[in-house]
């Protein structure tokens, strides 16, 4: 049953008598115990398997669209959702905090120190984030607002870079469909929320490895 079942696209599955083990990226299961029988309860995200299925499905722009509050037991906070466009062009929708895009920035300084200009920062080509808000909490829609236009411009510039940077399993894993991406979510009629054409009055701040004049 183990070697069917790993090829078959699922979120969750009920197993008599068994216990199942799935990994956040979908890539390991594992099962003990013996069942006789599977239970489908609902599909994994579409493109969870993006990384393995070959070039067409690499992302070919990213941009934040809209924005949702998440409702947890403890935590409440404001998710920005992304519209990712593939190679051959496969649309859907991520959902990232600011916390996940500052991992992201954080990791890609340390692993590409030139690009990141640790070493001279007139070689820099990684994009500015822009910067925690110390004052400000993610739960507030206008912080989450005001970061938006400068996350459009974080990804875009992200999305330009060499494939060096930009198909590098960070950025790969930072746009590919997770589990928990796996949310009921339609675009507005009226379109995006937020769209490029709003970061041109917005001035993008630096971080704090930003070279001072």
């Amino acid at each position: 049953i183990l070697s069917s079942v790993r090829h078959i696209p699922l979120k969750f599955l009920e197993l008599a008598t068994s216990r199942l083990v799935l990994s956040d990226d979908g890539n390991d299961l594992k099962l003990t115990g013996i069942s006789c029988s599977v239970q489908f309860i609902s599909k994994m995200p579409a493109t969870l398997r993006a990384s393995q299925a070959g070039d067409h499905m690499y992302p070919a722009a990213a941009t934040v669209v809209d924005l949702i509050k998440h409702r947890g037991t403890v935590n409440k906070y404001y998710m920005y959702v992304i519209q990712v466009t593939t190679m051959d062009s496969t649309m859907y929708y991520i959902f990232r905090r600011y916390s996940a895009f500052n991992t992201l920035h954080e990791n890609l300084e340390e692993k590409f120190p030139i690009e990141a200009g640790s070493i001279n920062m007139h070689d820099r080509t990684l994009p500015y984030l822009p910067p925690k808000k110390y004052g400000g909490r993610s739960s507030v829609r206008s912080v989450a607002e005001e970061r938006a236009p400068q996350l459009i411009t974080y990804l875009k510039e992200l999305c330009a870079l060499p494939k060096k940077i930009y198909h590098d399993d960070l950025v790969r894993a930072f746009l590919r469909q997770q589990l928990h991406d796996d949310l009921p979510y339609e675009l507005p009629s009226t379109g995006p929320v937020f769209s490029e054409a709003r970061t041109r009055s917005s001035s993008l701040k630096s971080v704090s490895s930003k070279p001072k004049p």
